[in-house]
């Protein structure tokens, strides 16, 4: 079996057929002048193909005038031939500027739209060829016209398609642009400013505010805020204290702060986003791979169409018009229509949605989201805030009292970074309690952990793990999380968790029912807690308990022909995320290479998945629409033109129309409206209330909205 290799065009970043070489690429000629006028005009430098352009564009302009005078019977009879040989020699350089670029392209990498233009400039050279030789060995009409202005209107047409495209290279653009250009390093002491390039891990930064940071790095000075809405789309500043990571592209507010490198260069998260999304470019969908079949098949059916109407007029006793017809034909087909329909749409929709701070893996993956059917939901992370606090403890036995429980259990969670754990090392700290010192830590995911755990003398076996049932708990503490603990095999005690709901928990899971797709909770936490969380947000259908693998077998057994969602952490949902159709992870920060989910969610904004449906189904309308329009312009064009109603100019002059309707239709998911800033919520203020029957306090976690 042949696997086919994609690669990206060097101008819009399109997926193209070929792989990765020293020489760039292009997926058009339009991007191959495109690339050349733009790239170079941004430095002040006139570029050579913008020169040709010109000259071409003058010499075919005098052609047209001296053609018109020749249609208009204004020149005396003797003088026609030797205007015809004017033009003759106006028309060999134009096309001697013009055409060579239309033969150079590396068709073979870049699919059926090259060998489509080569075929237009071979149209071009053949009507000058006839036209030359009824100038110099008899007589005949010429077609001078037709020869240098076919080229011209098709590079006019190509270099505005390829402007368009770069739409989607632009929105990458747009992010490489957050990074500064300079940084000031501290020196022994001393700021000096140095290129971003020099920065090394480990160097010392220091920002002042209003300036935009160029490393990912720890604060080890100073108190500030922090703006992430031009990186992932969360509306309001993360307040940042020493110790919290912070990520280069993002703005520093008000405060002055030194920050020590841990990621400079490739490695930035910003860099990793801007490779995932040329990643996904480089990974067509189905849709794609269609198209490009289509398009391979379409040229050969529109020679056989010229072909065919070449003979029928020669039959008729029309040759002229058969020649015209034949031309008008091969120049008015347009698979290009057909090769842009899907991946132009597609890929601005996976770089509309890396703006927003969502990263999508492949246009199979942005295709799949539109046909979601039924959405499973982690809670704990998810549609909860992930930063539970310890509200109750309750001892269940006489081996240990309440403080030695928590320094033990604190030192036991040491080895681990689940929410809750840190929970209990938080609440530890907050009164002062002496750890214990683990060893021998067993984690079992999705279930608890244990291990040996020795404290002011005093070893044991500790174990904690998910609570029982809720019977005899009292209304005050039945929604809540629960764990018991055990010393030796024997009850300890057990502890409640108060998670508080995201605030836009309960408006995005209302938004994706509202879009006709079915949710339902998927956790691992108790059957009270899950089914409290659940009314809360308007879910019905509660799967809990649940391991990982029984969740990883609920999301493997939906219904035949249920595309399935799965929306989680990536923690403890790392199974299930890799089985579902549609894998989400949300609140990912920067640890891509651990999400199993093929849609990263940088933030922990859940508003961002029906935004996410909405745009995947716009895109997969704009898609259609492309086909459609493709497919009727294409039947009734070269029909048009085989019947010998169209001339070959009014037949490019159609061609670049189509394509530029294809494209500016395209192009309107680039205007995509964003995600609206939500309201600030009650969990965004310094002091978060307890719920009722409380005995510890929340402390709020400043870096809880971290993208580390």
């Amino acid at each position: 079996m042949v696997t086919e290799t994609f690669s990206c065009c060097s101008h819009c970043g399109l997926p193209i057929r070929g792989g990765a070489g020293a020489a760039p690429l292009f997926c058009c000629h339009a991007c191959r002048l495109a690339a050349a006028i733009v790239g170079k005009s941004r430095d002040g430098v006139r570029n050579w193909a913008l020169l040709r352009l010109g000259v071409g564009t003058l010499l075919a302009m005098n052609v047209m005038m001296i053609s018109l005078l020749l249609y208009a019977d204004s020149v005396n009879q003797p003088t026609i031939p030797l205007f015809r040989k004017v033009l003759f020699g106006l028309s060999a350089p134009a096309l001697a500027i013009l055409l060579p670029p239309f033969f150079a392209l590396p068709s073979r990498r870049s699919g059926a739209s090259l060998r489509m233009e080569a075929l237009v400039a071979a149209g071009s050279l053949s009507a000058f060829a006839v036209s030359a030789v009824h100038t110099w060995g008899g007589s005949g009409p010429v077609y001078y016209d037709t020869a240098t202005m076919l080229p011209v209107l098709v590079t006019l047409g190509r270099l505005l398609e390829g402007a368009a495209k770069s739409g989607a290279a632009e929105l990458l653009r747009s992010l490489e642009a957050l990074l500064p250009e300079t940084a000031l390093r501290v020196d022994d002491g001393q700021c000096r400013e140095v290129p971003v390039a020099e920065l090394r891990p480990g160097d010392l930064i220091r920002l002042r505010p209003g300036e935009r940071i160029a490393a990912d790095g720890i604060i080890v000075e100073g108190t500030t805020t922090v703006e992430e809405g031009g990186f992932t789309g969360e509306p309001l500043p993360r307040l940042c204290r020493r110790g919290d990571p912070v990520t280069a592209g993002t703005v520093n507010g008000n405060g002055s702060v030194v920050i020590r490198a841990e990621r400079t260069g490739p490695e930035l998260l910003l860099h990793r986003i801007i490779n995932l999304v040329q990643k996904a470019w480089r990974s067509p969908s189905e849709a794609e791979r269609l198209a490009a079949r289509a398009a391979a098949l379409f040229i050969p059916a529109v020679l056989v169409v010229a072909v065919a109407a070449l003979c029928f007029w020669f039959w008729q006793g029309d040759p002229g018009r058969g020649w015209l017809a034949a031309l008008s034909v091969a120049v008015v087909a347009c698979p290009c229509t057909m090769g842009i329909a899907t991946p132009l749409a597609t890929s601005l929709a996976i770089a509309r949605a890396a703006k927003e701070g969502v990263i999508v893996r492949g246009g199979a993956v942005m295709e799949g989201i539109a046909r979601t059917d039924l959405l499973y939901v982690d809670k704990t992370g998810t549609l909860t805030q992930g930063t539970p606090t310890l509200t109750k403890l309750l001892l269940t036995g006489d081996v240990l009292g309440e403080e030695e429980l928590l320094g033990c259990l604190a030192a036991l969670e040491r080895g681990t970074s689940h929410p809750l754990g840190k929970a209990v090392i938080a609440a530890t700290q907050a009164r002062g309690i002496e750890e214990g010192v683990a060893a021998g830590i067993v984690l079992h995911p999705g279930m608890g952990i244990e291990g040996r755990v020795t404290r002011q003398g005093k070893e044991g076996l500790m174990s904690a793990g998910n609570a029982g049932p809720a019977d005899d708990w009292g209304a005050e503490v039945a929604g809540l999380t629960a764990i018991d603990v055990t010393w030796d095999g024997a009850p300890a005690g057990r502890l409640f968790f108060h998670d508080p709901l995201r605030p836009d928990a309960a408006g995005a899971v209302a938004a994706v029912r509202a879009r006709g797709i079915r949710c339902a909770l998927l956790s691992g936490d108790r059957a009270e807690a899950a089914r409290s969380v659940a009314a809360s947000v308007g879910i019905e259908r509660v799967e809990a308990p649940r391991t990982p693998a029984q969740k990883l077998q609920i999301v493997s057994e939906a219904d035949s022909g249920t595309s399935v969602a799965m929306v989680g952490d990536g923690i403890n949902d790392a199974p299930a995320l890799a089985a579902a159709d549609t894998g989400i992870a949300i609140g990912a920060g920067t640890d891509l290479a651990r999400q199993s989910g093929n849609v990263v969610i940088l933030s922990s904004r859940l508003g961002l998945i029906p935004w996410l449906i909405d745009l995947s189904r716009e895109s997969r309308k704009i898609v259609v629409g492309n086909f459609a329009w493709s497919f009727i312009y294409n039947a009734l064009a070269v029909a048009a033109a085989a019947a010998g109603l169209l001339h070959p100019l009014l037949a490019a002059l159609a061609m670049v129309f189509s394509s530029l309707t294809v494209l500016g239709n395209s192009l309107r998911i680039t205007a995509f409206k964003s995600l609206p800033d939500p309201a600030l919520s009650d969990s965004e203020s310094e002091t978060v209330t307890a719920p009722p029957g409380s005995t510890i306090e929340r402390e709020r976690c400043s870096s809880s909205q971290s993208l580390l």
